[in-house]
């Protein structure tokens, strides 16, 4: 790379965050790592390397996103920013707390919607490459993680959106956004008995972070505006919009798989 670039990653400090900070590095950027644990993030900076530093950062606060891209802009010019950070509440829609759904907004959509905001601001006329970490729950029905898959329909809708604000702009900052299948993060294995999680052990073998990071960075260089992950699981569950009521069918039956897999592994 023949220039200095920066790239920020939220929620970085594990799981699909580092990963992707670990890929970015390895393509020549120098990553600025946020977590609110900012021991973890401070881990996950020493471990990638190559000029790799972080911060701590609460999403749900817009102000602190402009910082983090000051900061990134102090040494070099911000290429490309990851809104990977995220939560996931899991059970019946109706019994999640004010505060739950007040996080589970907060950080999935408004610290999505405040990072694209900073790094557009930043990145300007120069140009740069936004990702929203999205899910394939943003394309089909999946009972007992509702509100998660209302963030990440949200997130996936905002971005498409974005897009064509951006173009609209003549600004050259392409904005993508992944949704990927289930990934064996800790965020996932430590549901393992939550059933209202079910669904996420029902399906083939969960994708690794290394996998989602390596779309990631492809899908940020080609033309898509956003990728499911695998493809393949994309056109089965975008079958669905074709008959919601056998789609909720089929994501039953499926919940009764993850419910039974959950019992063995118990």
């Amino acid at each position: 790379m023949s220039e200095n670039t920066t790239a920020v990653v939220t929620g970085g400090g594990r799981g699909i965050g580092l990963e992707i900070g670990r890929q970015l590095a390895t393509a020549g950027h120098r990553v600025l790592i946020t977590d609110v644990d900012e021991e973890n993030a401070e881990r996950a900076a020493a471990e990638i390397g190559r000029g790799a530093w972080s911060v701590g950062q609460d999403v749900r606060d817009p102000a602190g996103h402009r910082d983090v891209a000051v900061q990134a802009s102090s040494k070099g010019r911000l290429a490309v920013w990851v809104n990977n950070a995220g939560i996931l509440v899991a059970g019946d829609s109706w019994t999640h707390t004010d505060q739950e759904l007040e996080s589970i907004l907060d950080i999935n959509i408004r610290g999505v919607m405040a990072g694209c905001r900073a790094a557009i601001e930043t990145m300007g006329g120069a140009g740069g490459a936004i990702l929203n970490i999205a899910s394939i729950s943003a394309l089909t029905p999946v009972p007992g993680l509702a509100v998660y898959a209302a963030t990440k329909a949200a997130v996936l809708s905002f971005t498409t959106s974005l897009q064509g604000d951006l173009d609209h702009a003549g600004l050259p900052v392409r904005v993508r956004a992944l949704c990927p299948d289930v990934v064996g993060t800790q965020m996932v294995t430590s549901r393992a008995t939550d059933s209202g999680a079910a669904l996420l052990f029902s399906g083939p073998k969960p994708l690794t972070p290394e996998e989602v990071a390596r779309n990631g960075l492809e899908l940020l260089e080609s033309r898509q505006i956003f990728r499911v992950v695998p493809r393949w699981r994309g056109l089965m569950v975008r079958a669905t919009d074709a008959s919601p009521l056998l789609g909720l069918k089929a994501m039953a039956l499926m919940r009764r798989t993850g419910e039974r897999r959950q019992r063995k592994g118990a």
